[in-house]
């Protein structure tokens, strides 16, 4: 089974995230912010990591930046308020295959989930 690790300090969009997980065959992580994270990233090794940008203690671009660095090919997608478009240029640059804003649109999370071969398994 396939693990996905939301790492945002927002406990609603954490809940909002694991609903629209509900159809996908997935064991789901939580973190409430960058090194909670960073730490059940490098224990857990999950196949997608969802996160935000703007946390307390250690950011989403932090993380992001860290998981290019140590090369541990994780596909992410970032789900934030930040939509400065040099923000979302950055993201690309190091490595999100995705920026959604919040809140996340059904469509474009299913989107992205497609594009990064994760497909519901209720149809």
């Amino acid at each position: 089974m396939k693990k996905i690790l939301i790492i945002d300090d927002a406990k609603d969009t954490r809940a909002q995230v694991k609903v629209l997980l509900k159809d996908y065959n997935v064991e789901i992580l939580e973190a409430p912010d960058g090194n909670d994270g960073w730490m059940k990233i490098i224990k857990n090794r999950p196949d997608l990591l969802i996160l935000d940008l703007i946390m307390p203690e250690k950011d989403g671009m932090e993380v992001l930046k860290e998981v290019e660095e140590e090369w541990l090919g994780i596909p992410i997608i970032i789900i934030s308020n930040d939509d400065n478009p040099n923000t979302i240029k950055a993201c690309f640059r190091h490595g999100a295959k995705a920026v959604l804003k919040k809140p996340v649109i059904l469509s474009e999370f299913k989107k992205a989930m497609e594009e990064l071969n994760f497909k519901p398994s209720v149809v």
